[in-house]
């Protein structure tokens, strides 16, 4: 039995597996990171990856009820306009990830003055 204040198992679930999701985008570039810049003495840009978690975060919130909805009907017609939004600004917060990610990528490979 649920009280008022808990989740229920399903929204936990998804949540959970969204925070993988978004997980797996970025952590090759911590990775990247922090075996490339480690000789330069600087220090770990983690604003920097916050931001990308939680836009990663974000483009998987917003892309997953409407690709579920996609998946089970089979039609573009059965998207309500609220799916539309979260496409649209799903694939807009893709196209500014994948902006920083060129922006950010001879830094995460070791070019030394990337910035």
């Amino acid at each position: 039995m649920r009280t008022q204040g808990q989740a229920s198992p399903r929204t936990l679930k998804f949540f959970v597996a969204s925070l993988l999701i978004s997980a797996t985008w970025v952590a090759p570039f911590i990775v990247l990171q922090w075996v490339n810049r480690r000789t330069f003495h600087e220090d770990f840009p983690f604003l920097l990856f916050t931001f990308m978690s939680l836009h990663s975060l974000f483009i998987v919130l917003l892309l997953t009820p409407a690709l579920q909805r996609l998946r089970a009907e089979r039609s573009p017609r059965a998207l309500k306009p609220g799916h539309w939004a979260g496409l649209l600004l799903g694939v807009f917060l893709v196209y500014v990830y994948v902006n920083v990610v060129i922006d950010q990528l001879p830094c995460f490979l070791g070019v030394p003055n990337c910035d």
